[in-house]
């Protein structure tokens, strides 16, 4: 199994970034955190920590900053009826510990800024999440969540404004701008302010 590879960065998109290891490069699928933390590092080395999924559809390699984040996607993935790709997409979001904080307000609300997580989907997720909390409140408790960003809103309204169409430079300077001038904004707020052109 590859549990982590160091090499030279390559290539870098949205959901997946390609790394050279003694000359072989390995494509792994990535949460949108990671992203934001290489894209100023292609062509120089960089270290992930890796899941690898063996299946009878074959193999992928799933990447993340920290030992503790690829726990956290092992642990979301691991809930009844949640794949992995669900669960990447998940962390590109939140973290283990705003999903604890999520079940236990019932907020299905908050869950839904996730693309295309909606009605039945986001039921279902907060519904598995409901039904796990002991084993999320153990895994927390084994140490705090390990985050690469001190400011989560601002890469939430980033990537849902890439969803929504915006190029990545686009996106982060209109939440730049917005977050410029009010920094208490939530990823929401920030996301209907551009969408609307208010300030």
């Amino acid at each position: 199994m590859i549990a982590s590879l160091r090499g030279k960065l390559l290539q870098l998109e949205i959901d997946r970034l390609v790394v050279e290891v003694s000359g072989v490069g390995y494509e792994v699928m990535i949460p949108f955190p990671l992203h934001l933390e290489c894209k100023d590092k292609l062509n120089t080395e960089i270290y992930i920590h890796t899941f690898h999924s063996i299946t009878d559809r074959g193999q992928r390699l799933f990447g993340f900053g920290s030992k503790k984040d690829r726990e956290s996607f092992e642990l979301i993935k691991s809930l009844h009826g949640i794949g992995e790709l669900t669960a990447l997409k998940i962390l590109s979001f939140f973290q283990a510990d705003d999903l604890y904080q999520i079940a236990k307000a019932d907020d299905k609300k908050t869950l839904e800024k996730i693309p295309k997580v909606k009605g039945k989907t986001s039921e279902k997720i907060l519904f598995e999440i409901k039904q796990n909390l002991k084993k999320f409140e153990m895994f927390l408790n084994e140490g705090t969540t390990e985050s690469s960003f001190v400011d989560r809103e601002t890469d939430l309204a980033t990537l849902a404004l890439i969803q929504l169409g915006f190029d990545e430079k686009s996106a982060t300077k209109q939440v730049a701008d917005a977050k410029k001038l009010n920094p208490g904004l939530s990823a929401s707020d920030i996301v209907k302010q551009v969408i609307t052109g208010t300030r």
